[in-house]
């Protein structure tokens, strides 16, 4: 697609359901061109349910409350001029990790359990693993470098705090989808179990009212994309080193996303469920692979090949 502005996303949107039908639901972040797009696309298909991304959504509640934070960026800069500044030294190993230039708040919680791993180092464990320091010399070193840190270690528990508000939110509903019952779970996490401030519990319990009352009463949704976004980034990676690698076969791993893998379940599937059966019924479905296909090509060929 050349351009993205929502007319043309409508266009294709409209292409893609006269050639495959009308979907029941569209999951997508809240950009403008886009949720411009879905939303004249369900003036004629007003049937169709678009609900915002939850990953996304989680992730830009965080971004609201932390880029507003003076505190938090200026412990983000810190982190920075840190991680340059024990680069190429005997306690880069200390290093904050590096942060993402475009969509930093998808994994704020990496810099938040650095810092916090941290200061709650063993300072005797830490001696150990540089030897060549004498103890007093790296204290001393320790102080100039990451002294810093002191100075964020109650604000590190309340973002701390907010991360796992999301992240448990994200964890319910990727794995239940997003119904009554999920709703019902998450209003009583963070509005009983959770000793945080309600400003930010309620700004995530307006997301999923609003995304709820979209549904009928007994109804059960997805709420991200993670997973397809995933799998087509794996086959990407996939063919780009082998061409013809199809995707079909990756598609049965979905439901390895979304459910909980025990080893009840896994040993009941390994005793009830022959290799063989499944290897058929691949077969019947898929069908013969691109790759199966060309070397049968070639073997006929290299066979009616005579040698001189």
């Amino acid at each position: 697609m050349s351009s993205t502005k929502g007319e043309l996303i409508e266009q294709k949107l409209t292409e893609i359901t006269q050639k495959f039908g009308c979907p029941k639901q569209i999951i997508a972040d809240r950009g403008s061109d886009i949720q411009r797009g879905i939303k004249l696309y369900q003036q004629n298909h007003t049937d169709v349910i678009y609900t915002y991304d939850v990953t996304h959504a989680m992730a830009l509640l965080l971004k609201h409350e932390l880029i507003s934070c003076e505190k938090y960026q200026s412990f983000i800069q810190q982190c920075s001029q840190c991680r340059k500044q024990l680069q190429q030294t005997e306690l880069s190993f200390l290093a904050p990790p590096s942060q993402r230039s475009q969509c930093r708040y998808f994994n704020v919680e990496k810099l938040l359990e650095w810092a916090d791993n941290l200061l709650n180092s063993p300072l005797d464990i830490l001696t150990d693993l540089v030897p060549n320091i004498e103890p007093e010399i790296l204290l001393t070193k320790l102080k100039q470098k990451l002294g810093w840190l002191a100075s964020y270690q109650d604000s590190l528990s309340n973002w701390k705090q907010m991360v796992q508000m999301t992240r448990t939110v994200e964890t319910q509903i990727k794995l239940e989808g997003l119904n009554q019952e999920s709703f019902s779970i998450i209003q009583q996490y963070l509005t009983v179990e959770v000793d945080f401030p309600q400003g930010f519990a309620q700004k995530i319990l307006g997301y999923l009212t609003g995304e709820i009352s979209q549904m009928k009463s007994e109804q059960t949704l997805l709420a991200t994309s993670d997973v397809l976004e995933s799998l087509f980034g794996k086959y990407k990676q996939f063919s780009s080193r082998s061409p013809f690698k199809q995707i079909s076969q990756i598609f049965l791993s979905i439901c390895l996303s979304t459910m909980n893998l025990t080893t009840t379940l896994v040993k009941e599937a390994l005793e009830t469920v022959r290799f063989l059966d499944v290897e058929d019924w691949a077969a019947q479905v898929f069908g013969q692979s691109m790759l199966s296909k060309r070397r049968i090509l070639f073997s006929a060929t290299t066979d009616d090949t005579e040698t001189a």
